[in-house]
């Protein structure tokens, strides 16, 4: 009763930091600036591995060839990574005006940029290729706006806006203008003086730091909170600390993008960027932890590294019922989607498979740690996106390194021994309690035969939407949803979106279905959609055989019949 009792303070927990604002806010930004992060990761490798005067091209091109066409490169750097900052600064104070139901988010997005430069030195030093220290005015380095400036982005722009919003709550603040006037200069006359009082009062308080304390607030916040941070999350212990409560609330059923992940990727992106630059210049990188690391070895198949259990599964699995169900799950697994397997083997709330689950990307960890330590393998130079299939994310994220390619193999070789005697004893339980029936039932893979269904009709021009934490694993689902509606003749629009967009794409929908791993959210996203449709979690059984007929069925009674 005890273990039962913590478990559910855990989850209860859990659930409301996850619900909370900021974090919210965090992670719909982080998860927009991946694609930028991806194509810059691709341009260093381009430059330095490919286009490097002594890279794999030296001998097709010339020099001068090779120099002029990384200026490619160098350009768009100069537009993603160099300018992390800005885009996160916007990003989040947008989803946090969003989700407090201001009328224009974009506004305080913007002023959280102006107080974001308000915030920087008005002179900067820097050194020549002679030594000598010059002192510039007028500008501002990308050492400020690329990744090392994401924390004074955080901060600035959960603090700006909410300032801002705070402010804009008195009336007799705001401007009224005739009901003639188009709404968006409305607002924009309303927020003046919310404008002019959120930028002056940041402005005030980088002049009083730097008038009192003979420093600027950037240098303040590396010194305080991103030099400690870095340090925490690149440590070993550190890391292993975080990713353990990470794999331990996927296990409980909660996804940690909303609570974990705030917290450690955005150091862990600082460090990627000092690798990425200490890599560009020919330097050696500083950092083996890194964001990307976490995905190269320790979440090969997803969170857990359950790629490994479905190959221990294909290796010596005695029940049909799980080699049917892991030949069904493994095509999203290879790209680390692993919800199904989560919360259809399950791994959720079963202890056999908690504890391979929690501890066995712990041990990937520190392997890889001590073999990049060692000089085994290269460290990490390049962003991977966490959907990259394992063995590609390798060579890729170390710069054309198959020897980190052999690791991550003999990784999930050792992830397949490790995962093999608890999915064993697990099995054994099973057959024990006579349970292979039931289990066979649920995880086998629905069969679909076209026949005429005239409920489904129902749901002729209707739109559903389906919701997860990054809308990819839903993706899946809608997939199958559509093509069983086609084969009713139903002409029914699923789509799958991140649970950040929901503010912007519910008006479209009649119903909202969310993924198990953000069931937590619903309330949250009812009072967030301002309760437009039903918000109804998706049955787990039915997202883990990833079986589209049984939630589009499961949808009907939520969609009245139309009257004759």
């Amino acid at each position: 009763m005890a273990h039962s009792s913590i478990l559910e303070r855990i989850t209860d927990v859990s659930q409301k930091l996850a619900s909370e604002v900021h974090l919210r806010s965090l992670r719909d930004s982080f998860i927009i600036t991946v694609p930028f992060l991806v194509l810059a990761g691709l341009f260093i490798m381009l430059n330095y591995v490919f286009l490097d005067p002594k890279g794999i091209l030296s001998g097709l091109l010339s020099t001068d060839t090779l120099v002029q066409l990384r200026n490619i490169g160098e350009r768009v750097l100069n537009g993603t990574m160099n300018i992390l900052s800005l885009m996160l600064v916007i990003l989040i104070a947008y989803h946090i005006a969003s989700k407090k139901k201001h009328p224009t988010p974009v506004i305080p997005a913007m002023v959280a940029l102006a107080v974001f430069y308000a915030l920087m030195p008005i002179e900067t030093v820097q050194t020549l290729a002679d030594g000598q220290q010059v002192r510039l005015t007028g500008m501002v380095s990308y050492g400020s706006t690329n990744a090392g400036g994401v924390f004074l982005a955080i901060l600035t722009a959960v603090l700006s806006t909410n300032l801002f919003l705070w402010i804009s709550k008195n009336k007799k603040l705001q401007i009224r203008l005739g009901d003639d006037v188009p709404s968006m200069v409305v607002q924009s006359f309303q927020s003046m003086f919310s404008i002019m009082l959120t930028v002056a009062i940041f402005a005030l308080v980088a002049f009083s730091v730097n008038l009192f304390l003979h420093t600027e607030i950037p240098a303040l916040i590396q010194h305080l909170i991103q030099a400690p941070l870095v340090h925490l999350t690149t440590n070993l212990s550190g890391f292993l600390v975080l990713t353990t409560l990470t794999n331990l609330l996927f296990s409980l059923g909660i996804h940690p993008g909303g609570i974990i992940n705030p917290i450690l990727e955005p150091p862990l992106l600082v460090a990627m960027q000092e690798n990425m630059s200490a890599f560009a210049s020919g330097q050696i990188p500083p950092h083996i932890i890194v964001l990307p690391f976490r995905d190269l070895y320790g979440h090969m198949g997803g969170t857990g590294s359950t790629l490994a259990l479905l190959l221990a599964v294909f290796v010596r699995s005695h029940m049909s019922s799980h080699r049917n169900f892991s030949r069904t799950v493994i095509a999203p697994g290879i790209f680390n989607i692993n919800e199904p397997v989560i919360f259809g083997f399950p791994v959720l709330y079963n202890p056999l498979m908690m504890i391979p689950f929690i501890l066995y990307p712990q041990i990937n960890f520190t392997i890889a740690y001590f073999a990049t330590a060692w000089g085994w393998v290269s460290k990490i130079v390049a962003y991977v996106p966490w959907s990259v299939p394992p063995l590609i994310s390798g060579w890729l994220g170390s710069g054309g390194d198959f020897r980190n390619v052999i690791l991550q193999i003999l990784l999930l070789a050792l992830g397949v021994v490790v995962y093999l005697p608890f999915l064993t004893a697990y099995e054994r339980s099973l057959i024990k309690r006579s349970n292979e029936t039931i289990i066979n039932t649920l995880a086998s893979e629905s069969e679909i035969t076209p026949q005429e269904d005239n409920d489904i009709h129902r749901l002729d021009g209707k739109t559903i939407i389906l919701a997860c934490n990054e809308g990819m694993s839903t993706s899946l689902m809608a997939s199958k949803m559509r093509k069983y509606c086609e084969s009713q003749n139903c002409t029914l629009n699923v789509y799958a979106v991140n649970a950040g967009k929901l503010v912007d794409e519910y008006k479209n929908a009649q119903l909202i279905l969310l993924g198990p791993q953000i069931a937590y959210l619903q309330e949250t996203i009812l009072q967030d959609i301002n309760h437009h449709c039903p918000v109804i979690p998706l049955d787990p059984q039915h997202f883990s055989k990833l079986d589209g007929a049984a939630v589009i069925h499961a949808a009907l009674p939520y969609f009245k019949k139309e009257s004759v």
